[in-house]
């Protein structure tokens, strides 16, 4: 897809959770983390990285308070280099404060997990399509972060689940090589499983 193309259907489908009423919002993003909280990864102990929220992003507060209960050690990304699209992800405990791009993060107080240590990370997104390739804002972050699993047949890292609503679902296909391929996804509908590992276009292999 060119970038006009995947320009115009990311602000199609950002216009799209920001129009939903906070009620709405609130009650489709506690459905999706109830059906997140089903993962076998979501447990006692396991290492969870999570995304706090901006722009109409499926409010992960209902999936955070889930974690603590259950022991959860939980982590949140931290731009740390806006010009090459890195993040590190830091462990989320105590005060949060203005981050890059004027999203949240936590303090930097506490030695980064490296993306590939994670058992389950939860992903934000503006679009998923029905292989689980995810468009993201269009900054490459989390494409970067997680590039090493094109890398390998076997072992993949951590479980990626993506957490958005059902109207963020598209049935065009849209993904580059780079786009991220995610494990399974999770609204207000259920959580489902991926099981198409088609490679996205122009995909070397």
């Amino acid at each position: 897809m060119t970038t006009d193309l995947k320009s115009a259907l990311r602000k199609r489908l950002r216009r799209a959770r920001r129009a939903l009423a906070p009620a709405e919002h609130a009650t489709k993003s506690a459905l999706a983390a109830s059906a997140l909280r089903k993962s076998p990864r979501f447990a006692c102990g396991r290492r969870v990285a999570v995304y706090l929220p901006f722009d109409g992003e499926t409010d992960t507060a209902p999936l955070i308070a889930a974690a603590r209960r259950r022991g959860v050690r939980l982590y949140a990304p931290v731009v740390v280099d806006r010009r090459h699209a890195r993040i590190r992800f830091h462990p989320l405990a105590g005060a949060v404060r203005r981050g890059a791009f004027g999203i949240a993060a936590p303090a930097r107080t506490s030695p980064p997990v490296p993306p590939r240590w994670f058992d389950l990370v939860v992903v934000p997104l503006v679009g998923v399509d029905a292989q689980g390739r995810r468009l993201g804002m269009g900054g490459g972050f989390y494409d970067r972060a997680f590039a090493f699993r094109r890398l390998h047949r076997r072992w993949r890292g951590p479980e990626l689940v993506g957490y958005c609503f059902d109207c963020q679902r598209v049935g065009q296909r849209f993904a580059d090589h780079w786009d991220l391929a995610l494990d399974a996804l999770a609204t207000e509908s259920g959580f489902a499983p991926f099981t198409n590992t088609e490679p996205a276009a122009g995909r070397a292999e």
